[in-house]
């Protein structure tokens, strides 16, 4: 474990980052009770901490510090305690999350940021903390602008990280963006604070390692990060411009269902302009597919073309999803074939199931052994002379798709066709909700 060694008060007092500086970033957040702080122990999430430390005592905020150990290599768990010890020091709650899976041998680092944000939004689902602060720099910025550029993302990829970003039931807030680091470690050594050096910050077989040190190479040719870090923040300003716009214009043309289904008016859709279509698209896409990323960007374009034709009818799949457009409507719903998502109850509530349905189970009417996965035909026609009519309008496919407790083969619950068996006295699933993502059911990008 690298320790780099706080300096005390020095000449760049000027450089660092002052409290009220910090309270007018945090002004949006002021009537939050509770809050907690992803610090892995290096300069940025430290600063963030003692900025927060001392944001929260002023304002009457609780604080909670969350230290997540990979187990990745050796060394990790003394340096979560180290974390513990300066959080004591502060008078800072810690615990310390431990991924305790297997672990991959390939895309070492997506996965394990996938796992660290799982275990982070897990224990705030549990402590009932809606909003997680993570220690994300201009810096961070830059290199997410460069690293997503190389791989050729288009005007949304390339706007960066928001500056709040709605996880499910958590928000992840990022208060840092517009402060390079250099002025966080000033504020580290101003407050004669250590910080821990992560020796994977310096191997160049992880992507991002090699990104960063593009960004030096730019600074030394006189692009200095705050020229890409603004660069970033054009995009993210047209990106919020066309999501406002996309809510708008999906407001009048798109009618989404419970059962995470949708209908598009074609004539709104061609009334529309291009890039607003395919954002529109592009949304849906994502939310009735279960996906984190809508397909290329030349597929969804494509695909408007033909939408916007009412003349051509046709049905076809893209993105988990299948699209059939008849006269003046289109209609997008779940493709059944796709669905392997088999989820256990014993997890923490709200569960995400096939990344579309943010489920709350009561976990005290969970039986042994249950478990959610799709409908299917053969479970509709287990509990189809149960369904009352009202559900009956549901489309069949659509409801083959829709998410079923069972135990063993049995049919214990489905909520969203108001079914649940003798078996069980009361609900296991209480309620069932369509993931707020995209800008048709949570507000645009929030530029930072």
């Amino acid at each position: 474990m690298k320790l780099c060694a706080g300096a005390g008060p020095s000449s760049h007092l000027s450089a660092s980052v002052s409290d009220s500086e910090f309270a007018a970033v945090m002004a949006p957040f002021q009537d939050r009770i509770s809050i907690a702080i992803a610090v892995s122990g290096g300069a940025d999430s430290m600063a963030l901490l003692h900025l927060l430390k001392r944001w929260t005592s002023a304002n009457g905020v609780a604080l909670t510090a969350l230290t997540v150990d990979h187990k990745l290599r050796a060394g990790s768990a003394a340096e979560a305690k180290q974390v513990g010890t300066w959080c004591a020091d502060m008078g800072v709650a810690h615990e310390i999350l431990t991924w305790s899976g297997e672990k991959p041998k390939r895309r070492i680092q997506e996965v394990a940021r996938r796992e660290r944000y799982a275990l982070l939004q897990d224990w705030c689902i549990r402590l009932g903390v809606a909003d997680l602060f993570v220690g994300h720099s201009r810096n961070d910025q830059a290199e997410t602008f460069l690293f997503r550029m190389s791989r050729g993302s288009g005007p949304e990829g390339l706007s960066g990280m928001p500056l709040v970003n709605q996880r499910d039931c958590i928000s992840v807030i990022r208060p840092l963006l517009n402060i390079e680091r250099s002025r966080l470690e000033t504020t580290l050594r101003l407050a004669g604070q250590e910080w821990i050096d992560d020796p994977g910050n310096a191997d160049e077989r992880f992507a991002r390692v090699r990104v960063r040190q593009k960004v030096k190479l730019l600074e030394g040719h006189g692009v200095p990060v705050s020229t890409v870090s603004e660069t970033a923040r054009i995009f993210a300003n047209l990106r919020q411009a066309r999501e406002t716009c996309v809510s708008a214009v999906a407001t009048r043309s798109v009618t989404l269902y419970p059962e995470g289904y949708a209908d598009i008016d074609r004539r709104e859709l061609k009334n529309a302009t291009n890039e607003t279509a395919i954002g529109i698209v592009s949304a849906l896409l994502k939310l009735i597919g279960g996906r984190d990323f809508a397909p290329k960007r030349a597929r969804q374009a494509t695909l408007c073309r033909a939408l916007v034709d009412p003349g051509k009818n046709f049905v076809r799949t893209l993105g988990s999803c299948v699209i059939a457009a008849e006269g003046d409507r289109v209609r997008l719903w779940r493709e059944f074939g796709t669905i392997s998502d088999k989820v256990s109850l014993e997890g923490p509530s709200p569960l995400v199931w096939d990344g579309r349905f943010l489920l709350h189970i009561n976990p005290s009417k969970v039986p042994n052994s249950t478990f959610i996965s799709a409908l299917g035909r053969s479970g509709w026609e287990e509990i189809a002379g149960d369904v009352g009519t009202k559900f009956r309008r549901i489309p069949g496919p659509v409801r083959y798709g829709l998410p079923a407790v069972r135990r063993e083969k049995v049919v214990l619950q489905v909520w969203h066709l108001g079914y649940r068996s003798e078996r069980v006295s009361d609900d296991i699933i209480e309620n069932a909700a369509i993931r707020a993502r995209t800008p048709i059911l949570q507000p645009p990008f929030w530029v930072a």
